[in-house]
């Protein structure tokens, strides 16, 4: 998943390149091109539930601009893109008769490895205000929205000097949405994410009750281009 959007991103960054020798456009359209490094962290947990080491998100995708005004700095931004994320803490997954169950590890001294993995494909939704013009590339850019996702894959690794195994289809809600905002200068950006929907299903949630409201908040670094 992420050498297919490293692939995306050269590909993007190419047009990008090309595009800056055209003519002036007055009917111009912005930020139609998105990159996404993001920290990953989960909210609402019970007490006993850690996350440790580094967990992230990587996304690129196209958002169609629509702007509104003679001045083409406000309007709607609609997209479609991919998305890969990655959390790692100390809650194990154990698929009994294809049934999940967890169970939260206290000693982090005994495995090497407790994570899981999901890639989704996303529709992010904006309402976008900026201060660009024709010839200018760099302007200030406040957009906010809401993205809506489909979990199309998931797996579990689990790592220790006793057991290594891994499961797929994890007991996941496969529709996500959450707010979004995205503002910055030029180049940097910086980019929130937080969860509307909990992230396990009801299945998990019968057993794990503690786990009903766990939802996704990300921040990181978002880039535009074309």
């Amino acid at each position: 998943m992420y050498k297919a959007i490293i692939l995306f991103l050269s590909m993007f960054i190419s047009l990008y390149c090309f595009s800056q020798n055209e003519e002036i456009d007055n009917k111009y359209r912005e930020d139609q091109i998105y990159f996404g490094l993001y920290y990953n962290s989960l909210l609402e947990n019970p007490s006993d539930f850690n996350q440790n080491k580094f967990s992230s998100s990587l996304n690129i995708g196209f958002i169609r601009d629509f702007p509104f005004n003679q001045g083409r700095n406000f309007g709607i931004g609609i997209g479609l893109g991919l998305s890969t994320s990655s959390y790692s803490h100390n809650l194990k997954l154990i698929n009994e008769n294809n049934q999940f169950n967890g169970i939260l590890i206290d000693d982090y001294n005994s495995f090497n490895k407790n994570k899981w993995i999901f890639n989704e494909i996303e529709a992010p939704f904006e309402i976008r205000w900026r201060t660009s013009t024709p010839e200018n590339y760099k302007f200030w850019r406040v957009y906010f929205g809401i993205k809506t996702s489909y979990i199309f894959s998931s797996k579990f690794k689990y790592d220790s000097p006793n057991e290594n195994y891994y499961e797929s289809s994890l007991p996941f809600n496969k529709f996500q949405s959450g707010f979004t905002i995205n503002a910055g200068n030029n180049t940097w950006n910086l980019g929130l994410y937080l969860g509307l929907r909990p992230l396990f299903n009801d299945q998990f949630i019968k057993k794990h009750s503690e786990f009903k409201n766990m939802k996704q908040f990300k921040v990181g670094l978002i880039f535009y281009i074309l």
